[in-house]
């Protein structure tokens, strides 16, 4: 299944369930810029509903945003610039972005040639800025979660399970993932790996982002109303004791395209 595919029947719920927990990760990450964002060009991609767009709007940028679900992208179409495409194969020439943003992609694809397309459509110097999920040790809040699920007969579909097999310990490991960063060509890479207080409280907040994600939320939607809401209390009742010490681990990596040589250079260079 592609991705697109898989988010495109999350997009109606969103912004109520997943988008809770996204919309402040998605500030952090833009907080986490190593250079202003205020008056650039940024391209957010795999925006989904526009959490980091709107994270980079609010910080001063101009945004396009772009996701492989077109679903997903119809939903913020009103607010700003969107276009259904492909992280690996964008629609832009070179060098037409100043930055380029992504809010938990690089954990559902090869981190690689995702963030070599995104150093592809920058100018020089430009900025590369992503965010993915930590991998080592389970978050125990979405364990207790999916333990939940699991007795219900809840089972991982494919696509989910060989993206946590296979893009996981790179996208979530911060060495592995800027080592990718810089064989992608990009310079100045940092990679960190930061427990963040996403001030969520309410134990029903992160319950409905986890039965809204797409590897969970086509098989909730298969329940009758009665077992969707028994199910419901039943994770409600597991991370209530968990939530108030919540702090999921992302990890944030950065670099930069290669700037030009100067005018100087050039001519030292010419007169050699």
């Amino acid at each position: 299944m592609a991705l697109g595919t898989a988010y495109d029947g999350a997009a109606a719920t969103w912004e109520t369930g997943p988008g809770a927990v996204f919309r402040p990760l998605a500030r952090l990450l833009v907080a986490s810029s190593p250079a202003p964002l205020a008056g650039r060009l940024v391209l957010d991609v795999g925006s989904g509903t526009g959490s980091v767009a709107e994270a980079a709007q609010a910080a001063g940028a101009r945004v396009v945003a772009t996701d492989q679900s077109c679903a997903m992208v119809a939903v913020q179409a009103a607010r700003r610039a969107t276009l259904a495409a492909d992280v690996i194969a964008l629609p832009f020439r070179d060098g037409a972005f100043d930055a380029a943003l992504a809010g938990f992609v690089l954990n559902h694809l090869a981190p690689e040639p995702a963030l070599g397309e995104m150093a592809r459509v920058l100018r020089p110097g430009g900025l590369v800025l992503a965010s993915t999920w930590a991998g080592g040790a389970p978050d125990p809040v979405k364990s207790a979660i999916d333990e939940v699920l699991t007795r219900w007969g809840w089972v991982p579909p494919g696509w989910y399970r060989e993206m946590m097999a296979e893009v996981l310990p790179v996208s979530g490991d911060a060495a592995r993932l800027a080592s990718a960063a810089e064989r992608a060509g990009l310079l100045e890479v940092t990679a960190t790996a930061r427990a963040e207080d996403l001030g969520v409280r309410d134990p029903r907040t992160v319950v409905a982002y986890r039965l809204a994600v797409p590897q969970v939320g086509p098989w909730v939607a298969t329940l009758d109303v009665a077992a969707r809401v028994e199910l419901t209390r039943a994770a409600v009742e597991a991370v209530t004791r968990l939530i108030g010490a919540w702090r999921p681990v992302m990890v944030v990596v950065s670099g930069r395209v290669a700037a030009q040589p100067s005018r100087r250079a050039d001519r030292c260079n010419a007169g050699a």
